[in-house]
C-alpha cells in the first residue's frame, strides 16, 4: 500500500508543468507550487479572451520558466516538456456561450490542441503524471441527484461537448499506457486571479465585480437554482493531494463542496459583504439554452479515497475574494487589449 506523502515533501524538487498557469485556477496552484519548491514550467497560450494576466505570478515570476504558447503548438513547447515529472493540465476555454458561437474555435484550443499536446508527451514525457481539469457542465441536465462519475455525460453546449471529448483522449492515451492521468470535473470555482472583464467565465466572480462596482445584482430566472460553489484554494488542496496517490490513476473525479446553495442566496450573501443590492431579470435566450436546472453534485469518491475535503465556506471564501479584488481589481476589470505583454511595466 502506498505510504502518504505530505505535499510539501513531494513536491520539493520535482519538475512540474502547468498549462494554463497564468489563468485563474493555474496561476493559484502556481503560486502554492512555488511554495512547496517545485521546478516550475508555465505553458499558457494567452489568448486576450479567456484571462491570462502577468499579475498573476508577478511575485514569483523568477521561480519558474513562462512559455507563452498554445500547447498544441508542438515546435514551440517541445522542448519544454522534456521529463516532466507532474503535469496539471489547466490549459482551456471555458466559455459556454462563446463555444456556440464560435464551434470551430472552440473545437482548436479544447480538443486538437489537447490531443497535438497528448501526442507529443507520450514522446517526450512518456512517465509524467497527468492531471487534467474537466467540468461539471459535462454532465448536462440531470438525470439524478446527487450527480456521481457515474452520471450519464450529455453537456447542453459545444465547450462541454469538447471538454468531455478532451477527457477522453486522456483516458484512451493512459489505457494505451502512454500517459499515467486523472481527471477532475470541477464544479463552479470562484475566488481570487479570475478574470473580471466580461461574464463569460462563470457567474459568481462577475457577481463579486457587480457588487463591487455599485452595479445591482443581476439574477436569471427566480433565483432559486442550486449550484455548487467551491473556493479556489480547495480546489489547489485537490490538484496537490491527487497528483501523488496512484490509486488516483486512471480514473476521475468529481470536485465539489457538497453544499447546494441557490443562486439567490449566493447574489444575497455578496450584496452583504459588498453593501449592494440584487434583482431577478429574465433569462436571456442564449443563457436559457444552456441551463442545467437545479445542480447537486456527489464528491464522495474523492473524499473518502484521498480525505480531501474543503476547508472554506462560502462566506469565507466570499470575503477572500472581495477582500483581494478591493485591493487589486483594477488589474482584473479591464481585459487586454491585444496578446499579453511579457512585461513588468505598470505593475508595481
Amino acid at each position: 500500500m502506498q505510504e502518504k506523502v505530505e505535499p510539501g515533501e513531494y513536491y520539493h524538487g520535482k519538475r512540474v508543468l502547468v498549462t494554463g498557469g497564468l489563468g485563474f485556477i493555474g496561476s493559484n496552484l502556481v503560486r502554492r507550487l512555488a511554495g512547496l519548491g517545485a521546478s516550475i514550467t508555465v505553458i499558457d497560450a494567452c489568448f486576450p479572451d479567456q484571462g491570462a494576466n502577468l499579475f498573476n505570478l508577478k511575485d514569483v515570476l523568477d521561480e519558474l520558466v513562462l512559455v507563452v504558447a498554445d500547447i498544441g503548438s508542438v515546435d514551440e513547447i517541445s522542448a519544454f516538456i522534456v521529463d516532466q515529472e507532474i503535469i496539471f493540465n489547466l490549459a482551456s476555454c471555458v466559455s459556454h456561450i462563446d463555444s456556440l458561437r464560435n464551434p470551430l474555435r472552440d473545437l482548436e484550443r479544447n480538443c486538437l490542441s489537447q490531443l497535438r499536446f497528448l501526442n507529443c508527451l507520450t514522446e517526450l514525457s512518456p512517465c509524467a503524471r497527468i492531471i487534467y481539469t474537466g467540468s461539471r457542465s459535462q454532465y448536462g441536465n440531470p438525470v439524478y441527484v446527487p450527480i456521481d462519475e457515474d452520471h450519464p455525460l450529455r453537456p447542453l453546449d459545444i465547450n462541454g461537448v469538447h471538454k468531455t471529448a478532451a477527457e477522453e483522449y486522456h483516458r484512451i492515451f493512459h489505457e494505451q499506457g502512454n500517459i499515467r492521468y486523472t481527471s477532475l470535473r470541477l464544479t463552479n470555482i470562484y475566488g481570487p486571479r479570475h478574470q473580471m472583464h466580461h461574464d463569460g467565465q462563470g457567474f459568481l466572480n462577475w457577481f463579486i465585480r457587480q457588487g463591487l462596482t455599485g452595479q445591482e445584482i443581476c439574477v436569471y430566472g427566480g433565483g432559486e437554482q442550486e449550484r455548487d460553489f467551491l473556493y479556489v484554494e480547495d480546489v489547489v488542496d485537490a490538484l496537490l493531494r491527487v497528483a501523488p496517490d496512484e490509486r488516483c490513476e486512471g480514473r476521475v473525479f468529481n470536485v465539489v463542496s457538497g453544499i447546494p446553495i441557490t443562486v439567490a442566496q449566493a447574489a444575497a450573501a455578496i450584496c452583504d459583504i459588498t453593501d449592494n443590492s440584487w434583482r431577478c431579470v429574465a433569462y436571456p435566450p442564449e443563457r436559457s439554452a444552456v441551463e442545467p436546472g437545479n445542480i447537486r453534485l456527489d464528491g464522495s469518491r474523492l473524499q473518502v479515497l484521498t480525505g480531501w475535503m474543503p476547508r472554506y465556506g462560502l462566506q469565507a471564501g466570499l470575503r477572500e475574494t472581495v477582500d483581494f479584488y478591493r485591493q487589486h481589481g483594477h488589474r482584473y476589470f479591464h481585459g487586454p487589449k491585444g496578446n499579453l505583454v511579457l512585461s513588468d511595466k505598470g505593475m508595481e
